[in-house]
């Protein structure tokens, strides 16, 4: 089993939510939602990889306003094989909801915590929301 070690970005402006759509030809998880996520580089921290990827798939600039716990999600990729995602999970505030999206992501919203179990998710998402205390 590989191990993978990410961050995901829970990105809030007032009491919205960004779920990102991820593209078609995505290698794992494809036309699934998510939040801002990306895998840490080596020798960069966890906290800057968060705002990186931020910036990087909406264009937006991010405050880290709470870490949470280290999680672990065992999953199968689309051969089939067990990977093992490390996911530092971070709670982050934006001051505009103008997003512009990169190639990695197709669409966006921005939604109610009430509003999240309407959308398939890649796994693991509403553990992020436990691992901060918003679930």
């Amino acid at each position: 089993m590989k191990t993978y070690f990410v961050v995901t970005g829970v990105v809030m402006y007032d009491d919205l939510f960004l779920i990102l759509k991820k593209s078609s030809d995505d290698w794992n998880y494809p036309n699934d939602w998510s939040f801002c996520s990306g895998y840490v580089k080596e020798y960069e921290a966890a906290e800057d990889t968060c705002l990186r990827e931020i910036k990087e798939e909406t264009s937006l600039d991010a405050e880290i306003v709470k870490t949470g716990k280290i999680m672990e999600i065992i999953d199968k990729n689309v051969k089939g094989h067990l990977i093992k995602w490390v996911i530092g999970v971070y709670l982050c505030k934006v001051a505009s909801k103008d997003v512009k999206l990169c190639h990695e992501n197709q669409d966006f919203r921005w939604v109610r915590k009430e509003e999240l179990k309407e959308f398939k998710f890649v796994p693991g998402l509403l553990e992020s929301l436990k691992n901060i205390n918003l679930v």
